[in-house]
Protein backbone atom coordinates (compact mmCIF):
# COMPACT_ATOMS: atom_id res chain seq x y z
CA UNK A 1 0.00 0.00 0.00
CA UNK A 2 1.19 3.81 -1.17
CA UNK A 3 0.96 6.16 2.10
CA UNK A 4 -0.86 8.96 0.57
CA UNK A 5 -0.80 11.79 3.11
CA UNK A 6 -1.66 12.13 7.16
CA UNK A 7 -4.49 13.92 8.77
CA UNK A 8 -4.11 15.52 12.37
CA UNK A 9 -6.23 17.67 13.92
CA UNK A 10 -8.82 17.62 16.80
CA UNK A 11 -12.63 17.60 17.31
CA UNK A 12 -16.02 16.77 18.84
CA UNK A 13 -16.14 12.77 19.11
CA UNK A 14 -19.80 11.39 18.60
CA UNK A 15 -20.60 8.04 20.48
CA UNK A 16 -24.02 6.68 18.75
CA UNK A 17 -24.77 10.11 17.27
CA UNK A 18 -24.79 11.57 20.72
CA UNK A 19 -21.74 14.41 21.24
CA UNK A 20 -19.23 13.01 24.13
CA UNK A 21 -16.42 15.21 24.31
CA UNK A 22 -13.55 15.81 22.19
CA UNK A 23 -10.16 13.91 20.91
CA UNK A 24 -6.74 14.65 18.98
CA UNK A 25 -6.08 11.95 16.06
CA UNK A 26 -3.38 11.68 13.89
CA UNK A 27 -4.64 8.87 10.76
CA UNK A 28 -1.90 7.77 7.90
CA UNK A 29 -3.72 7.45 4.64
CA UNK A 30 -3.11 4.63 1.93
CA UNK A 31 -3.71 3.49 -1.18
CA UNK A 32 -4.29 0.05 -1.78
CA UNK A 33 -3.81 -1.81 -5.58
CA UNK A 34 -7.34 -1.19 -6.41
CA UNK A 35 -6.88 2.25 -5.51
CA UNK A 36 -9.27 2.07 -2.35
CA UNK A 37 -8.37 4.77 0.07
CA UNK A 38 -8.00 3.26 3.92
CA UNK A 39 -6.70 5.16 7.12
CA UNK A 40 -4.91 3.39 10.20
CA UNK A 41 -4.00 5.63 13.43
CA UNK A 42 -4.68 6.82 16.69
CA UNK A 43 -6.83 9.13 18.79
CA UNK A 44 -6.13 10.13 21.70
CA UNK A 45 -8.26 12.14 24.74
CA UNK A 46 -9.26 11.20 28.14
CA UNK A 47 -9.51 7.39 29.68
CA UNK A 48 -13.18 8.16 29.97
CA UNK A 49 -13.79 9.59 26.30
CA UNK A 50 -12.29 6.39 25.22
CA UNK A 51 -13.80 4.02 27.13
CA UNK A 52 -16.83 5.33 25.09
CA UNK A 53 -16.03 5.03 22.43
CA UNK A 54 -14.35 1.37 22.86
CA UNK A 55 -18.53 0.30 24.07
CA UNK A 56 -20.03 2.42 21.34
CA UNK A 57 -21.40 1.00 17.81
CA UNK A 58 -21.36 4.11 15.82
CA UNK A 59 -18.01 6.42 16.33
CA UNK A 60 -17.92 9.93 14.27
CA UNK A 61 -15.44 12.46 14.76
CA UNK A 62 -15.15 15.91 13.74
CA UNK A 63 -12.60 18.05 12.38
CA UNK A 64 -12.59 21.41 14.37
CA UNK A 65 -12.10 23.07 10.79
CA UNK A 66 -14.66 22.55 8.75
CA UNK A 67 -17.19 20.27 11.25
CA UNK A 68 -17.19 17.73 8.15
CA UNK A 69 -17.88 13.94 10.38
CA UNK A 70 -15.94 10.98 9.54
CA UNK A 71 -16.54 7.37 10.94
CA UNK A 72 -13.74 5.21 12.97
CA UNK A 73 -13.76 1.69 14.02
CA UNK A 74 -11.97 1.60 17.07
CA UNK A 75 -9.53 -0.69 18.03
CA UNK A 76 -8.44 -2.37 21.52
CA UNK A 77 -8.65 -0.41 24.81
CA UNK A 78 -7.77 -0.83 28.00
CA UNK A 79 -9.15 0.88 31.04
CA UNK A 80 -6.80 4.14 31.74
CA UNK A 81 -5.20 4.36 28.51
CA UNK A 82 -5.09 7.90 26.74
CA UNK A 83 -4.53 6.38 23.38
CA UNK A 84 -6.99 3.99 21.15
CA UNK A 85 -5.71 2.64 17.77
CA UNK A 86 -8.29 3.07 14.53
CA UNK A 87 -9.22 2.83 11.21
CA UNK A 88 -11.52 4.86 8.68
CA UNK A 89 -11.86 4.41 4.89
CA UNK A 90 -11.53 6.91 2.84
CA UNK A 91 -14.71 9.48 3.51
CA UNK A 92 -11.91 11.12 5.66
CA UNK A 93 -10.71 13.18 2.45
CA UNK A 94 -12.36 15.76 2.14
Amino acid sequence: MERIRTVTGTGPVYVDDTAAGHCAFEINLYRDGRGHIVGHGHVMGDSLLLGKMARGQHIEVASQDDGRRFSLATGAWNPGDRTMDVETAGNIVH
